[in-house]
């Protein structure tokens, strides 16, 4: 992908065993404010390869540079696939030719479906936002399916806009919207080797974002990730239900998400929403394990609209839960913990006979 001398904001797996693009990246990122280009192959990782790994990622932002006439550090490096295999280079050297061959305006599915691995569909989605009258877009694509759990997951996600902006506010919005989507969502508690998000802000509309119309900005580029997210989760191995997992009147920002975080964590709760099971000690069990100074005894807990727990075990109508569980493919659990102002919505999903099918074949 071509773009000109665009400011961006990259966030990179925290996973000990890097892949070679990754180490790519963080130089460039560390020297570099603004990009030109981006180079992404499918079907390899090109992780724990060592030196001949990382000799081969810069070959691809060489291949890359060489054609578009920039220099090789305006140009980022991402991989997915298998880990532990040299990427054949002559290929991917023929492969990026011709795909720079046939270089178009950008077409979203095509993209998404050419960085795909085991994704059961392509992920990808645009807005357009009205801003003073005038226009600007936010278009964004992803994969992943498996190994997904912050900091953040298997994936890679792709989202543009057009404004003119800052590097330092850009750093600044997409942070924020990168914790509450692409780091709040989980499908096996896996963290991989190669996770990458980036954003780009090209500047070619006439739109600039500053300081007092950063939220127009920030709420395109959350509904655009936040979409591509749930996407993905939606998506995990095997899965059968997208969960999403609220968690309101927290102490802290930090002590919501954490919540959210070990419920979405637990495979008890993940294997009991498979089986449509309304099991609220699942849920609160695992809460516990964070040690915090909860008061149960002032909790309340939700599946869908059905109050499932209030303090106490209560007479509830287990089989309408068990119904809505049943016959709905979305779920919402909410958590109300009675100690605070602050929430956090945290996305999972079931843990199913698939998933252990699709990863115990997975290199075979």
């Amino acid at each position: 992908m071509k773009f000109n001398n665009s400011v961006y904001s990259l966030y990179l797996t925290q996973n000990s065993l890097v892949a070679a693009p990754v180490i790519y990246d963080r130089k460039i990122r560390e020297s570099q404010e603004r990009i030109s280009a981006i180079v992404v192959n499918s079907g390899n990782a090109n992780a724990a390869t060592g030196e001949e790994g990382l000799k081969n990622a810069g070959e691809m932002a060489k291949t890359v540079a060489e054609r578009f006439n920039i220099s090789p550090s305006e140009v980022l490096v991402f991989s997915t696939g298998i880990i532990g295999v040299q990427l054949p280079m002559e290929k991917v050297k023929s492969g990026i030719n011709k795909a720079i061959d046939k270089l178009t305006n950008w077409d979203l599915e095509l993209s998404a479906r050419a960085i795909m691995t085991t994704d059961s569909f392509p992920k990808y989605t645009e807005e357009t936002v009205n801003i003073e009258g005038k226009k600007f877009f936010v278009k964004g694509i992803a994969k992943g399916a498996g190994m997904i759990h912050p900091s953040m997951a298997t994936m890679l996600a792709y989202i543009f806009t057009d404004v003119k902006i800052s590097k330092e506010l850009l750093d600044k919005i997409t942070k924020d919207v990168l914790e509450r989507t692409f780091n709040s969502i989980d499908v096996d508690g896996c963290e991989s080797t190669n996770d990458s998000v980036l954003f780009v802000a090209t500047g070619e509309s006439d739109i600039e974002i500053t300081e007092e119309n950063k939220d127009i900005l920030f709420n395109s580029l959350y509904s655009v990730a936040l979409k591509l997210a749930k996407m993905i989760v939606r998506d995990g191995e095997g899965a059968t239900k997208l969960i999403e997992v609220e968690v309101k009147e927290a102490k802290t920002e930090e002590e919501a998400k954490k919540v959210g975080e070990i419920i979405a964590l637990s495979n008890l709760f993940k294997t009991a929403m498979f089986g449509n099971d309304p099991n609220w000690g699942r849920i609160l069990s695992a809460v516990g394990q964070l040690h915090l100074d909860i008061d149960f005894s002032k909790v309340k807990l939700f599946i869908g609209d059905f109050l499932i727990y209030d303090g106490k075990p209560i007479d509830f109508d287990k089989s309408k839960a068990e119904d809505y569980l049943k016959n709905n493919n979305e779920i919402k659990v909410k958590l109300v913990l009675n100690r605070g102002k602050f929430n956090w919505k945290y996305y999972t999903s079931d843990l199913t006979y698939k998933y252990i099918e699709i990863n115990a074949e997975y290199t075979t």
